[in-house]
């Protein structure tokens, strides 16, 4: 059964994002194309979810949706790694009392509600970033308020490892050889610990496209025109009772995403024993 579930969660996944790069290929358009003679179609085989309340393709929208909510979790995940290997390496290689200082601020961050500082950072950074164009200025608010909520995990097992691995005896030779803090660090240590890491990057990416969809359905993300897997949920709620095709097939494609990843990392975790 593992193996089935496997097997979907790659088709899956590797299906959605061919879709999703040749989606103008495939005359999927931008998802905004407007039909007034198919207004709130239910799913037939001219549009396999259905249409919305202004006759837009419901599939085309959820391909093209697809496009901001993977890339923010793509996003997302590169800016946490960032932010918390750094965070994390400092810690580690200077121990006393800046490791204890550091640590103990990200014992406070991580005491606070996550949800809570993602949505004051949203708010915050739509108001002050010096960006015209709305759809940037959400964007970015939204990969940097989600990437400075969710680098405390990635920062405390960098310090854990640094620790651990500083004191191996190839370390204390470079060091002894004269080689600087960075080199060490980015030719020593980091390449030790670089598949754990990796690994713990790819286990955030589902958890920022939910991150996503969450803001933009409680209105602090991408706003309409635009479409994310969180915009066509919100929209789809509104309808939920008299068209539930709205809601139905934007959940299902999130929530199938979310799975396979999971699926994928969970039988990966189990092949290194993590």
């Amino acid at each position: 059964m593992k193996k089935v579930f496997l097997t979907f969660a790659i088709l899956f996944l590797s299906l959605l994002g061919l879709l999703i790069v040749f989606a103008p290929l495939l005359g999927m358009g931008t998802g905004l194309e407007q039909d007034v003679e198919n207004i709130l179609v239910s799913a037939n085989k001219n549009h396999w979810f259905g249409t919305d309340s202004l006759g837009r393709d419901v599939f085309s929208r959820v391909v093209l949706g697809g496009r901001i909510s993977l890339l923010v979790g793509l996003l997302c995940s590169f800016l946490s790694f960032l932010i918390g290997f750094t965070y994390g390496a400092v810690a580690g290689w200077f121990e006393g009392i800046v490791d204890r200082v550091l640590m103990r601020f990200c014992d406070i961050l991580m005491a606070i509600p996550s949800f809570i500082l993602v949505s004051i950072l949203c708010m915050t950074l739509q108001i002050v970033l010096p960006v015209e164009d709305n759809f940037t200025k959400a964007l970015l608010s939204l990969c940097v308020g989600i990437s400075a909520t969710h680098w405390m995990g990635l920062a405390r097992v960098t310090r854990g490892m640094v620790l651990e691995i500083r004191r191996k005896p190839f370390v204390e030779a470079a060091v002894a050889l004269g080689g600087t803090r960075l080199h060490i660090m980015l030719r020593h240590i980091l390449p030790n610990m670089f598949g754990t890491l990796l690994l713990l990057i790819a286990m955030q990416i589902p958890t920022n496209i939910l991150y996503e969809s969450f803001m933009s359905f409680v209105g602090l993300g991408i706003h309409p025109p635009y479409t994310s897997w969180g915009i066509l949920v919100k929209e789809g709620w509104k309808t939920l009772s008299s068209f539930p095709h709205l809601i139905l097939f934007p959940s299902m494609v999130l929530f199938l995403t979310v799975w396979s990843f999971h699926i994928i990392l969970d039988h990966v975790k189990a092949k290194l024993r993590l």
